[in-house]
């Protein structure tokens, strides 16, 4: 008998022993399991606060809309525009024509910089003489960035493809506030500095279409070229009704020379 109790008391507290690391082990599997969740919460909460840093630190994009029709000259025009576009980073160009050629959509595919070839869906098809279709072109162009990248950060340029770009300008107006402006050597729209003085008397602000860029904010209004006026007329009438402040807008370069107007014919 004695031997028989000795047996139950040791298997009693075996089995006590057992539960008590049974409830241990339960206890660190909820630790563990506890620990693990908030693991994945901070890999969560870490994730969200680098890519807010990325954002913050990524560039903003230069969006650069050129308005483009068949003519002997446009494959040497669109070569040269393409060497001056394809190392800047953080760039989107964007080829309008009336009617989508091989032409153009052959030369964009061997271009490494990031394009979107568009027409413009039959709009202008038929447009009589006094209407500046190319404006047409650019409002195809603002239409669909205003519906692709409405939330975009950036700087929208009107590149015509008789001029001659830079390199060196991008990286000075990637940071457009609203408007800001440079001077196109070569182009009867000229202004002086200090204080901003236009050369030509009319329009109200005498600009070059390749001397001035507007932030994206642009894309949150409906302001668009009327097909009427010129290319300097619509730079005026969109820097007039883009402007909230005098401050707004903003001379990029008074002296460098960074866009030349350099028609081939």
């Amino acid at each position: 008998k004695a031997v028989v109790s000795t047996q139950s008391t040791g298997t009693l507290e075996l089995t006590e022993e057992r539960a008590q690391l049974t409830d241990k082990l339960n206890q660190v599997e909820l630790e563990l399991f506890e620990a693990e969740r908030q693991i994945v919460h901070c890999d969560a909460e870490l994730g969200h606060k680098m890519r807010a840093v990325d954002e913050d630190q990524r560039p903003r994009t230069i969006f650069v809309i050129t308005p483009t029709y068949t003519r002997p000259t446009q494959l040497a025009e669109l070569t040269l525009l393409a060497q001056a576009l394809n190392h800047v980073p953080f760039l989107h160009w964007i080829v309008v024509e009336f009617t989508k050629t091989s032409l153009v959509r052959d030369f964009l595919s061997t271009t490494n910089v990031p394009y979107t070839h568009l027409d413009s869906e039959g709009e202008m098809k038929g447009f009589t003489e006094g209407v500046n279709a190319c404006h047409g072109l650019r409002n195809r162009a603002l239409d669909h960035l205003a519906g692709k990248y409405h939330n975009a950060t950036g700087v929208i340029i009107f590149a015509n493809l008789d001029r001659t770009y830079s390199s060196a300008l991008f990286e000075k107006i990637r940071n457009v506030e609203r408007i800001g402006i440079w001077k196109t050597v070569f182009a009867d729209e000229q202004f002086t500095c200090e204080p901003l003085k236009f050369v030509l008397p009319i329009p109200k602000y005498a600009l070059n279409l390749g001397s001035v860029g507007f932030s994206t904010d642009l894309l949150k209004t409906n302001l668009r070229f009327p097909l009427d006026i010129s290319d300097t007329d619509g730079v005026s009438l969109f820097i007039e009704q883009f402007m909230s402040k005098p401050g707004d807008l903003r001379v990029m370069s008074c002296h460098d020379q960074l866009v030349w107007y350099t028609p081939i014919f």
